[in-house]
């Protein structure tokens, strides 16, 4: 039964995915229509689709605050820049709460995360998949230990396997020191910045990379919150995020540098780019000279 049922889960899940992709351009486009399902609200929505629910609300012309029923649909124009390819393994940008995975030089699919907390961030670089765990017991950090105690939380030294374990049941260990990749029993958390530097995954994400990612998979956590790109019909988009970490980002500086790479230094308009600059909202826009910006809902 519970097979069944985590089938038809994964089953819905997979139809929100993004299928197409404009052939060389490194941008990820799809219209989805979402349907409700009991529970939903905007903040699970965001974890569902990687946009904020603030965006989802006005593109279906309904107050954000706004119950939802069971059943309602939501469409949505979802459109994503590739920070960056590989020819095999996988990216995650921290500022986009994206991990995208690459096999033979083509994005393979992606997944939204819940990264670190602003103050207690994810740590970036090279990585290496090395150890892989199901129903793992979560050894709970001396740093954590000292939090709980701080706030007068019960302190806790371990966590066995269960519904209340943090890391769900699914553990994919990384090379780099103390994190990891792994479900979670708060999946209204994720696409949001709410972990001790952990990067969660919604449980039927988490279990579907467990049994597809082998361990010695390689891979990078990057913080790029500027990514641009030139369509092949001569169009430039952009897509802007806050500095969530704040590491005193010289937008313009980034900006200029993603359009000198592109060749596309004359083909914007300063002041769509300013907009969008301004707005940060994570939402692509199209910035060419006479071209209407596409963020708009």
């Amino acid at each position: 039964m519970r097979s069944l049922k985590l089938l038809k889960v994964l089953l819905l899940f997979l139809l929100t995915l993004p299928a197409a992709l404009y052939a060389d351009e490194n941008i990820i486009e799809k219209d989805i229509v979402y349907t409700v399902l009991k529970g939903d609200y905007g903040g699970t929505i965001e974890g569902k689709l990687g946009l904020s629910w603030k965006y989802i609300a006005a593109a279906n012309s309904i107050n954000s605050n706004s119950l939802l029923e069971v059943g309602q649909k939501l469409k949505i124009k979802f459109k994503r820049i590739i920070p960056m390819m590989l020819d095999n393994g996988i990216v995650i940008n921290i500022p986009d709460r994206t991990l995208y995975r690459f096999a033979d030089g083509k994005l393979k699919d992606y997944y939204f995360i819940a990264a670190g907390k602003p103050t207690w961030q994810t740590n970036l670089g090279d990585f290496t998949i090395t150890i892989k765990a199901k129903d793992p017991t979560w050894h709970v950090p001396l740093s954590i230990q000292k939090e709980m105690e701080a706030s007068g939380q019960d302190v806790l030294i371990e966590v066995p396997p269960g519904a209340e374990n943090p890391l769900g049941r699914y553990w994919l260990q990384l090379s780099i020191e103390g994190i990891g990749l792994h479900g979670t029993n708060a999946p209204q958390s994720i696409y949001k910045f709410r972990s001790h530097g952990c990067m969660r995954l919604r449980p039927e994400v988490a279990e579907l990379l467990f049994k597809e990612v082998p361990v010695g998979t390689k891979g990078k956590i990057i913080y790029e919150p500027v990514k641009a790109a030139k369509t092949s019909d001569g169009r430039i988009l952009i897509e802007v995020y806050k500095d969530f970490y704040k590491r005193r980002i010289n937008y313009d500086d980034k900006i200029t540098a993603r359009l000198k790479e592109l060749n596309a230094l004359n083909m914007v308009d300063s002041d769509k780019l300013k907009e969008a600059i301004e707005k940060k909202d994570g939402l692509v826009w199209d910035v060419t000279v006479g071209q209407q910006p596409v963020s708009k809902p």
